[in-house]
């Protein structure tokens, strides 16, 4: 098995045709998405893979994901790279059924890719349209399975939600809501990394000795060192995943722009999980 690089592209919050740019971003967030897409044309080696970790448009239309499918194929071709999408909590999963995959839509989005010995698990922590995230028993036992008929085989999860960790103190309402249930199954089998955005911030920490990798937004970054007020700017930041032939993750965070000026203040009440109750009803 030779080295991997994946390159994780997250919360690119693309504007629905007709609308105004989510979160008062100042530019436009394709423009955004065609910064790394030419960042990534300069690189000298091309990537085992790219992955959009959700969030791929603020609250769109099937016409939306449309377009949305229409620039990611050609840049598999210009790119010659596959690149495989998930969905976040702004995303309308039927929308994306009926624009990306043109199927009939169904109630969650997960699966499974193999690439040179390395399996990879994109999940659907989606939950309804609320902020938070949440895994289903249901995916839950889906990925138990798999990764325990590959226990010794690499695996890598790429997730919307994060979740949980010691840098997320201030963000424990918005994050994955059952991440203990997560990490259990991942016992099941080789989880080397657990990627995520959602949190418009990049940061790494380890949970039950697997690495979590958050990546930034290329759309707009927040600002959460303040638990009463977070504070939003224009940015286009990405990932580079390396998963070395020795079981080794390394992880940069790589940034293209970054605007100095507060466009937004999301006011904050409460900063830890929320009641699991609505997960139940």
């Amino acid at each position: 098995m030779k080295d991997k690089t994946i390159i994780q592209i997250s919360d690119t919050h693309l504007t629905p045709d007709g609308e105004k740019p989510s979160f008062n971003q100042q530019l436009n967030p394709y423009n955004k998405l065609s910064l790394v897409f030419g960042d990534l044309k300069k690189m000298d080696t091309k990537p085992d893979l790219i992955v959009l970790t959700g969030d791929l448009i603020h609250e769109g239309k099937a016409s939306d994901y449309v377009r949305l499918q229409e620039i990611l194929h050609a840049k598999e071709q210009e790119l010659g790279v596959s690149i495989c999408v998930l969905l976040g909590n702004h995303d309308r999963t039927a929308a994306f059924y009926e624009g990306f995959l043109h199927k009939e839509a169904q109630e969650k989005y997960y699966y499974k890719v193999t690439i040179d010995g390395v399996d990879n698990y994109f999940l659907d922590t989606t939950f309804g349209n609320i902020e938070q995230g949440y895994l289903d028993k249901k995916q839950l036992a889906w990925l138990e399975k798999n990764l325990a008929e590959h226990a010794k085989r690499p695996a890598l999860i790429f997730m919307h939600h994060p979740i949980a960790g010691a840098s997320l103190r201030y963000m424990r309402f918005s994050v994955l809501q059952n991440g203990a249930e997560l990490l259990d199954a991942c016992q099941k089998g080789n989880v080397k990394g657990i990627f995520a955005g959602h949190i418009h911030f990049p940061t790494t920490y380890a949970t039950a000795g697997i690495i979590n990798a958050v990546a930034e937004s290329t759309a707009y970054h927040i600002d959460c060192r303040s638990y009463k007020k977070h504070e939003v700017s224009d940015v286009v930041g990405y990932n580079i995943i390396t998963l070395s032939t020795a079981g080794e993750i390394g992880v940069e965070n790589r940034y293209l722009y970054w605007g100095q000026e507060i466009v937004k203040e999301i006011s904050v009440d409460q900063t830890d999980f929320v009641d699991p109750q609505i997960f139940k009803k």
